[in-house]
């Protein structure tokens, strides 16, 4: 198995715990927030929905579409399943060959395709347990792995 279907099969287990908690998280908490500068759960998400986006952009070569935020927790959930159906199915149209190939970020710095490609599993996975924190927070403790 390659790199991309590697990564790929590690978004499809990722998304499918993050989806897990976020279906979990009770519709009077979906906008809460432990503090005011805190995320909400359906903040996290959409942010995860974007984040898909921009990584999908950035291995196309193309610039990041800046987007609005959702105003729903279902337009979040949609918003991040169809950003994973976009990633997934571009890292699986990048050719090995441009694994070496660098990318500029908006913020200057350069990564590499294969870098680019790998980041997209990990970024979820830390919105996944802020989540699952944040579950912890209003009492409930099932594991939902």
């Amino acid at each position: 198995m390659d790199l991309r279907e590697t990564e790929i099969k590690r978004i499809e287990k990722i998304s499918e715990l993050l989806l897990k908690a976020a279906r979990a998280v009770p519709s009077d908490k979906q906008t809460w927030k432990p503090m005011p500068t805190g995320k909400s759960a359906q903040e996290i998400l959409a942010h995860v929905g974007m984040a898909n986006y921009f990584f999908a952009a950035l291995l196309k070569g193309t610039t990041p579409t800046p987007m609005s935020e959702p105003k729903t927790y279902d337009e979040a959930l949609k918003l991040f399943e169809q950003s994973k159906a976009e990633l997934i199915q571009t890292i699986r149209s990048i050719d090995p060959a441009q694994f070496a190939e660098r990318r500029t970020m908006p913020w200057g710095e350069e990564r590499s395709i294969k870098d680019l490609i790998t980041s997209p599993m990990p970024h979820m996975a830390y919105h996944w347990g802020q989540i699952n924190y944040l579950q912890t927070l209003w009492g409930d403790q099932e594991n939902r792995f």
